[in-house]
């Protein structure tokens, strides 16, 4: 049987087959306090993702008391503008959306926001921010931001296969001075790099704190090199990790994995698989996929061979090289390196061709994978999803048959 389009978007309306993602969530299951429906993955994955609001002027920073998520929106819109919030380009521009709608859900406008911290400075190379969230059900979820899809953004998340960087400190001192004096059950993580903090922070935390940790999450965050992975400290906090990645993971794939990760479908292609407003979930759960693709596994299996053949200096050059080429292009965004014109493309290979040290093919090879790669299977991905989406317009049509 086949359907024409229309036939299908009629069939879309009248059985709902659509996907959805955390705004569905709060939007489906907003109305459920803690008490009706535990905390879940979701709920955590959300919390983890309002660290990228910016509260600054919002939420008191240390000991400065605290303020409901229903407040602290109604403070928050009163100084930006929706004019304001559109100029921001990034993956994480929905941040504010979300807070909103979190504001207007039972589940979640009395939980308590404080203990805000940021500090971002692109020339120390550091994005730094976290955030405490007291829920009603007895535990604090400490949140850390990750990064965004700049390129200084991702350049750090690379940064991590060579040397501690600043906001790992910031995140252990954290979690350290705002928990100290206190007995508060907690819950930790992060998406993107904030994941990485949260267990680095765990980690760095003493056994009285660790222990009172039950959960870390991290969300599409990188690992760790295996030398980290062997302490006593890590082995202590290892069992409480919960890490989720989506289906084409890049940041997700650097280093080694600290647990077996959950794999995420997204409706996003590429890196942009890396945005969690693509990760999609039926009811309170992800929509898990068996595998990851063809192209994470090709980045995993490369960045693993190559920085375990490398000292740490020379991944320190390797990935200067690297993002080197990516910021010849003009772009300030990773996301839009798809996109540029032919002055960009000219000046990303003119800067590859400079490249003469040990790590020029391998920068030449790790750029082709970022844009060849993309396209060659960018198509077979959209024809897997067609398929898969003319199975259920079939099964619905059947319902409908029936009914």
């Amino acid at each position: 049987m086949q359907l024409t389009d229309i036939e299908a978007f009629d069939l879309q309306t009248d059985y709902n087959i659509s996907m959805s993602n955390i705004l569905d969530y709060l939007a489906w299951r907003g109305d459920l306090t803690f008490i009706q429906d535990p905390f879940n993955s979701i709920d955590a994955l959300i919390l983890s993702c309002l660290s990228y609001v910016d509260f600054t002027g919002v939420v008191p920073g240390k000991g400065g008391g605290r303020i409901t998520i229903e407040k602290a929106a109604e403070k928050y819109f009163s100084i930006h503008s929706e004019e304001e919030l559109a100029q921001d380009k990034s993956f994480i521009n929905f941040g504010p959306a979300m807070f909103r709608s979190l504001a207007s859900t039972k589940r979640f406008k009395g939980a308590y926001l404080q203990n805000f911290a940021d500090d971002t400075d692109i020339s120390r190379q550091i994005q730094f921010a976290a955030i405490e969230i007291d829920t009603s059900d007895g535990y604090s979820f400490i949140s850390f931001r990750g990064t965004d899809d700049t390129v200084v953004g991702w350049k750090e998340d690379f940064n991590l296969s060579f040397m501690t960087v600043p906001a790992e400190d910031e995140a252990a001192q954290y979690l350290q001075k705002v928990m100290k004096g206190r007995l508060d059950r907690i819950r930790i993580g992060g998406h993107s790099k904030g994941g990485h903090l949260a267990i680095y922070a765990s980690v760095a935390a003493p056994s009285s704190l660790s222990d009172r940790i039950e959960t870390i999450y991290n969300f599409d965050g990188p690992g760790f090199n295996h030398e980290a992975m062997e302490t006593e400290n890590f082995r202590h906090i290892q069992p409480k990790i919960i890490k989720i990645i989506p289906q084409t993971s890049i940041i997700g794939r650097l280093l080694e994995n600290t647990t077996e990760p959950s794999v995420v479908k997204s409706t996003e292609l590429g890196i942009m698989q890396h945005n969690p407003l693509s990760w999609q979930m039926e009811g309170k759960c992800f929509e898990l996929c068996d595998s990851t693709d063809k192209i994470s596994d090709l980045f995993d299996e490369t960045m693993t061979k190559w920085l375990g053949e490398m000292s740490f200096e020379d991944r320190k050059v390797f990935v200067d090289e690297l993002f080197s080429v990516f910021e010849a292009s003009g772009c300030e965004y990773l996301s839009t390196l798809t996109k540029i014109g032919v002055k960009g493309t000219r000046a990303m290979i003119e800067r590859m061709h400079q490249i003469r040290n040990d790590s020029g093919a391998k920068v030449r090879t790790l750029v082709k994978m970022f844009f060849i790669n993309l396209n060659v299977l960018k198509d077979s991905v959209v024809k897997e999803r067609f398929e898969e989406s003319k199975e259920k317009f079939v099964l619905a049509a059947n319902l409908k048959k029936q009914n």
